[in-house]
């Protein structure tokens, strides 16, 4: 088809598919996607290509047919080709963020497969993967386990629309990061390097080589000592002067202490602090996060990195997540698998929505805790703590990597004792 006989007008092609009220959130980069549209069929559409991604992701072959229909489809409608391309453009081709979860449903256009229209989009970064990974000489098994992701994405979606193929158009941001060969799935988790987030500064003892974190200045605390999202108690404030740095102690459970603590430097070392290189973890749905479990993969990950990324130093361990509300403690039987994981680390506090972990729990950010399904332990938790009118958090953590041979034994929390008698 030639040129002049494509749809080029975003309005005419919106208005042709039935998603007229899309247009701002696809305008960006339309003139540009139209002009650099191939000719020819777009490759992560073609069956030879797709098939063999579906391969990868641990997706069944009795998806094969509707992909291929599916595809076909949208190779051989103009408003569709355009928009494909103009969508794989936006994912892989540039860096910006997007609004993904607005963008078009499609149903009306694809009979009802405009999960599959993304499905097909969130694959297509499979390929750069393989290569990527290939040319570091990493391991197979570590390529399928990492493009496995998009079936976890495939099932959550089953779950969320009835059992219709697809995937939620809010991950492609994520399948981006699958896509660009920086993600790798070692055991339980995900890494990938990353500057570090937390506002806090982590100083170890020369001597006796304990921990204690410091808030980073201006951050508003509440009465607990966690991130304000109201009227604040009070504001951190962290002075580094000459041969000392005083400010306010992060507990290892995860909030801020309102007392200040002077270290002087030459006892003190910072290890990490706001932009050093970290492995970020993620943690994927799934599998139970048992100790064993947690231990195996942050123990891969520190074999794997530097093996095959000896170019790229890191720190420790970074999450930031619902997963480590340290409300969780309260909520939950001390011997869940998610509170014995947090016992295990550094946490500590940040911003969050009072919806935390809802999304993940529930599939759905609002939910009513008289009607809302209370099939697991977690999810009766979640509405128990709901239904009294309390708001959830999130939480981070970091665990430097010299300390990993502590992990299992509750060090941070441990060695914090010593720490607090320096709080005046």
């Amino acid at each position: 088809m030639s040129r002049a006989a494509r749809p080029m007008e975003l309005n005419s092609v919106l208005s042709e598919l039935g998603e007229t009220s899309r247009r701002d959130v696809l305008a960006p980069g339309w003139d540009l996607s139209v002009a650099t549209c191939p000719d020819a069929s777009l490759d992560f559409l073609t069956p030879e290509v797709f098939l063999e991604n579906r391969a990868w992701t641990d997706l069944p072959k009795a998806l094969d047919p509707l992909l291929e229909k599916t595809a076909e489809a949208i190779q051989k409608r103009p408003s569709l080709r355009n928009l494909a391309w103009h969508t794989y453009r936006l994912v892989y081709q540039t860096a910006e963020s997007r609004p993904f979860d607005a963008w078009p449903e499609l149903d009306q256009a694809l009979n009802g497969s405009g999960g599959v229209f993304y499905l097909l989009l969130g694959m297509a970064g499979l390929g750069r993967l393989r290569e990527i990974h290939r040319a570091r000489g990493i391991p197979e098994s570590v390529t399928r386990a990492t493009a496995a992701d998009i079936r976890i994405g495939f099932i959550r979606y089953g779950r969320i629309t009835g059992g219709r193929p697809g995937i939620e158009r809010r991950l492609l941001n994520w399948y981006r990061l699958v896509g660009s060969g920086d993600l790798h799935r070692l055991g339980r988790m995900q890494y990938h390097f990353r500057p570090f987030r937390g506002s806090l500064r982590a100083y170890r003892h020369r001597l006796e080589g304990r921990v204690l974190a410091l808030s980073e200045p201006g951050i508003a605390y509440d009465a607990e000592g966690f991130v304000s999202d109201g009227v604040a108690s009070w504001t951190s404030v962290l002075v580094d002067v000459e041969d000392r740095i005083t400010g306010f102690p992060i507990c290892p459970t995860g909030k801020v202490l309102p007392g200040s603590v002077t270290l002087r430097t030459d006892s003190w070392d910072c290890m990490l602090q706001l932009g050093d290189p970290v492995l970020g973890m993620h943690i994927p749905e799934g599998e139970a996060m048992s100790l064993d479990r947690c231990r195996d993969s942050m123990a891969k990950a520190l074999d794997f990195f530097p093996r095959y990324y000896p170019e790229h130093p890191f720190v420790g361990f970074e999450c930031l997540s619902w997963i480590l509300n340290t409300q969780l403690a309260d909520m939950l039987d001390e011997n869940s698998n998610l509170v014995k994981y947090q016992e295990e680390l550094y946490l500590f506090p940040r911003p969050s929505n009072g919806k935390d972990g809802l999304y993940f729990v529930f599939d759905s950010h609002e939910v009513d805790p008289d009607s809302a399904p209370r099939d697991t332990t977690l999810r009766r938790a979640f509405l128990d703590h709901l239904k009294v009118g309390k708001r959830l958090r999130s939480g981070g953590m970091f665990f430097l990597k010299e300390d990993f041979p502590q992990f299992g034994r509750k060090h941070y929390r441990g060695q914090f004792a010593a720490a607090k008698a320096l709080v005046g």
